[in-house]
């Protein structure tokens, strides 16, 4: 447990620091106070140029690991996971501080990660922490109603948070006909689509928040296709699957 937490902060540093070539050019898209913060700073401090388009390689050279090794090669994936991970970070970082002598986007992207894994850990330990029991029978339209109630919560306590507090319950609920297919329509509608409405719903939301972008811009432009997205799951999960 206590290494793949390790791993899962390694890893989410990584892709920080993968992203922080935005920070690395004053050309990139943002706000008016940005522009002028990036003019003035170009009076005092020295230009740095934009990263490589092959930085971006440890990070999908990790995620094919990710993907591949329990899979293929799962001992030595196993064993060895930290070490990669530690490497291929390790590797992105010397690039940053001597390849383009950039220390800002290094520092600037650790004080994000700092913030994006706090309000990770926040949500994991607070509805880890809470046990909910389901004193009902394990029927299709149960189990869509707790699958749309998880989807419409983690808008409000993150994917991670929701995924937490509802996946016992609904596995007790169906104890005695679980199959994975009730696990996977779970990750669908609880532990990715749900949280599509705001920053906290869903990690990558949150990074976009702290760079800038407005709180409700994701509820106002994903509330329909996140509807239709609910709607259509549901439906299947009922009518095909649920029964």
């Amino acid at each position: 447990m206590v290494r793949s937490v390790g791993v899962a902060l390694i890893v989410g540093l990584f892709i920080v620091l993968c992203s922080a070539k935005a920070y690395a050019s004053p050309n990139v898209a943002g706000s008016e106070s940005s522009a002028l913060v990036y003019a003035d700073e170009s009076e005092s401090a020295p230009e740095h140029h934009i990263a490589a388009s092959w930085s971006v390689f440890p990070f999908v050279f990790l995620l094919l690991l990710i993907a591949t090794g329990p899979l293929f090669y799962e001992h030595f994936w196993h064993k060895s996971y930290p070490v990669i991970a530690v490497l291929l970070a390790i590797i992105v970082v010397i690039y940053y501080l001597y390849g383009l002598h950039n220390t800002h986007s290094p520092v600037h992207a650790l004080a994000e990660y700092v913030q994006f894994i706090s309000l990770l850990a926040a949500l994991f330990i607070a509805s880890g922490g809470i046990m909910i029991d389901v004193d009902k029978e394990a029927r299709s339209l149960t189990n869509v109603i707790i699958l749309i109630i998880g989807a419409i919560i983690a808008n409000v306590i993150g994917t991670t948070g929701a995924s937490m507090l509802l996946i016992r319950p609904f596995i007790r609920l169906n104890r005695n006909r679980i199959k994975s297919y009730h696990i996977i329509f779970f990750i669908f509608m609880v532990s990715n689509i749900g949280g599509a409405l705001t920053p906290i719903g869903d990690p990558p939301l949150f990074l976009g928040f702290l760079m800038g972008i407005p709180f409700f811009w994701t509820l106002t432009h994903n509330l329909l296709p996140w509807a239709f997205t609910i709607s259509v799951l549901s439906v299947l999960f009922f009518f095909e699957i649920g029964t």
